[in-house]
């Protein structure tokens, strides 16, 4: 059941475009210098991402160019698997988390097998302001989940970047009022959180909210010291009854995992055309984390972000008693 991309032996000269440290490209890739970072942790994959121009300005449009490959021997990975209608999500947020993006080759222009045979993807991107960025890349390889993640520094910040704690629970973007139900409603570390989005828009209910990229909420959450980053979606019918079947022991982990595989790759369904889109999540550690909530009510994507303050469980079960 799994969905894999085709790929030819065709195009390997792609690879004029191979990336190492600070390199001048050849000059079928237009002698530019790019900035190359691999992505961390390190592992048997490697995510190579090059960045051209190499320090571009707030407000620049830069292209930021990965690379896939085995470390052991440098080959491009093929066969990388289609996980809700991309091959890499990408994720770009600043470090104070005043800006957020969910962004992919694809949305651009299509894959083609020259990208394909030398596993490289790209896309064009502006960075808002000046300061400190994270970017974490999600593939899925061999029906496994694998994530690298990139520092970069936008210009020339004069001080640490400073994150504003909000922990309201509604919001209004546009004509958007969005409201956050969170259950428990102070959500413990190790625990399963409820989390539902509900909107509204120019006053009325929205319930026309359309799948974005196979699903009816994409959801990325980062603790506020940009450690912990964590990548959901809906909560379905299907989802649901996975959990039951676990928690009964009529499915273990492994085969949680490959149903779950299955599901993200296999025809979308629409579930929740609104006002409400239910998310769960097991946040790992106490601390503050910042949550964007992606829908697209219309077919046109917004993104809602809120804080959540996670406690521990000690600090929870103590909580009656100090009262």
């Amino acid at each position: 059941m799994r969905r894999r991309l085709p790929v030819t032996t065709l195009a390997r000269a792609a690879r004029c475009c191979g990336l190492i440290t600070m390199l001048a490209l050849g000059s079928a890739c237009g002698k530019q210098t790019a900035l190359s970072i691999d992505g961390a942790p390190a592992g048997p994959y490697r995510l190579n991402l090059a960045l051209t121009p190499p320090a571009p300005g707030p407000g620049d449009e830069a292209t930021l160019t990965f690379h896939l490959s085995h470390t052991a021997t440098g080959e491009p990975l093929h066969d990388l698997q289609v996980v809700h209608e991309r091959v890499l999500h990408t994720f770009i947020v600043a470090r104070d988390f005043s800006s957020f993006a969910h962004i992919h080759h694809e949305d651009f222009q299509a894959l083609t097998t020259v990208d394909l045979a030398a596993a490289t993807l790209h896309f064009p991107y502006r960075f808002p302001h000046v300061g400190h960025y994270r970017i974490v890349s999600e593939f899925v390889y061999r029906d496994r989940t694998w994530i690298k993640q990139f520092e970069l520094t936008v210009g020339n910040p004069r001080d640490a970047d400073a994150v504003k704690i909000d922990l309201r629970r509604e919001q209004t973007v546009g004509p958007y009022r969005a409201r956050l139900a969170v259950s428990p409603a102070s959500p413990v570390a190790g625990a399963e959180t409820q989390l539902i989005l509900e909107l509204a828009r120019d006053g009325q209910p929205v319930t026309d909210l359309a799948l974005l990229l196979g699903t009816e909420a994409h959801v990325a959450l980062w603790r506020i010291d940009g450690e912990h980053f964590g990548h959901t979606h809906s909560y379905t019918p299907e989802m649901a009854a996975m959990m039951a079947a676990m928690h009964g022991h009529a499915m273990n982990a492994q085969e949680a995992a490959d149903m779950m595989l299955k599901m993200m790759s296999g025809p979308p369904t629409l579930n929740f055309p609104g006002p409400r889109v239910p998310v769960r999540y097991t946040f790992p550690t106490s601390g503050v984390y910042a949550v964007f909530m992606q829908v697209a009510p219309r077919g046109e994507p917004r993104v809602f972000g809120f804080m959540l303050e996670v406690k521990d469980m000690a600090s929870s079960a103590a909580a009656p008693a100090a009262r």
